[in-house]
């Protein structure tokens, strides 16, 4: 079974094609760039994946289940989004912020023994085993974006996708970072599905591209997709700030 499949997808709002008949799918322990200028409905198209928006028209299947009707199969999908739940101002320290994603059990107020075990098994996955007690606000741009992995990792999911999660990153921490998906890729069995503009650090490591501008223009190899005609290059690499 893929684990990600679209077929003859459409969003429209207002009259106007956010998503136009898009059809693709993933396989099992991929590891998929969405690439595609700003405006291209790249972030959208995450959203119908994990069914956050439904579709106009056509199907979407996220691990054999229609995510918008069924949702309980976004539990078995890990998610890390462009903006976090939190900022690293707040007083949380990096166990915090992970334990805020585990399920809610009532009238509790600090970890379980069970609890403690996840959150210490994500903060290892992501190399930060020992870190559990620092502030978010002592981290590094690059830590704390790992401890927003961990938060996406430690209900051990089967899917994980990512919007822009390097976007704050200098290019070694950026190469850091998608070095370290790949390892989690092949040690858990992942499938994963980024969307970023670092092309260069996600090239590296991604099997495929998918590029995306409402539709899908091309997809296959990092390197024929890049060279695709119909690429507004300005656009796929922008310059930004990076974090400290």
């Amino acid at each position: 079974m893929e684990p990600i499949v679209l077929e003859h997808v459409s969003l429209h709002h207002r009259g106007q094609a956010i998503i136009d008949k898009v059809s693709l799918r993933i396989a099992k322990g991929e590891f998929v760039g969405l690439i595609g200028p700003n405006g291209a409905g790249k972030t959208t198209m995450l959203r119908l994946i994990l069914g956050l928006l439904p579709p106009t028209g056509g199907r979407v299947q996220l691990l054999g289940a229609d995510p918008w009707r069924q949702p309980a199969v976004r539990t078995r999908a890990g998610y890390l989004p462009q903006r976090p739940a939190f900022e690293d101002r707040f007083p949380l320290t990096a166990a915090d912020a992970i334990w805020l994603a585990l399920p809610r059990r009532p009238f509790s107020w600090r970890p379980a023994r069970r609890e403690k075990e996840l959150i210490a098994g994500a903060l290892e996955l992501v190399n930060l085993a020992g870190y559990g007690e620092s502030p978010l606000r002592a981290l590094s741009g690059g830590q704390l974006q790992r401890v927003y992995l961990a938060r996406a990792l430690v209900n051990r999911p089967e899917v994980l996708i990512l919007d822009e999660p390097t976007s704050a990153l200098d290019f070694a921490a950026q190469r850091h970072f998608y070095r370290l998906l790949a390892d989690l890729r092949r040690q858990l069995g992942l499938t994963i599905l980024v969307v970023s503009h670092d092309l260069l650090a996600l090239a590296a490591v991604a099997d495929r591209f998918i590029l995306l501008d409402k539709t899908v223009l091309a997809s296959g190899n990092p390197r024929r997709v890049l060279s695709f005609k119909g690429l507004n290059r300005e656009e796929l690499f922008p310059v930004r700030e990076v974090a400290r």
